[in-house]
């Protein structure tokens, strides 16, 4: 996430460079010794590669967010596959929580009779 932050601080620095460049452009700079056009040659220059160094950044970014989410997919699919083995687990529980639950009332109905018999009649 701070490398997320850190890539739009530095697209939005390049963006006002940028900015400040075309406003450069627009008024017209002291004439260079060089000639006219190798100030604006220079800024252009400057940009261009300001404007490279974003691209870059943004390639960068593209990759780590392609990483990002395939780490994604791959947690998601072990949770996915561990929740399908603890669902498989739990209904084998209450399969023989109910088999536990039938013995115990068949048990139940068969000492019924007996204890009838054993307790005294008031």
């Amino acid at each position: 996430m701070q490398d997320i932050a850190e890539l739009e601080r530095r697209i939005s620095a390049a963006l006002a460079r940028i900015d400040r460049g075309i406003e450069g452009l627009a008024t017209p700079a002291e004439a260079p010794e060089a000639g006219p056009d190798a100030g604006a040659e220079a800024e252009i220059a400057r940009l261009s590669e300001a404007l490279d160094e974003e691209r870059m950044a943004n390639v960068q970014l593209a990759e780590r967010l392609r990483v990002v989410k395939s780490r994604e997919v791959e947690a998601r699919a072990a949770l996915e596959a561990k929740l399908a083995e603890v669902t498989a687990e739990l209904a084998t529980l209450r399969a023989a929580r109910a088999e536990e639950a039938a013995e115990v009332a068949a048990i139940i109905a068969a000492l019924a009779p007996i204890v009838e018999e054993a307790s005294p009649h008031a």
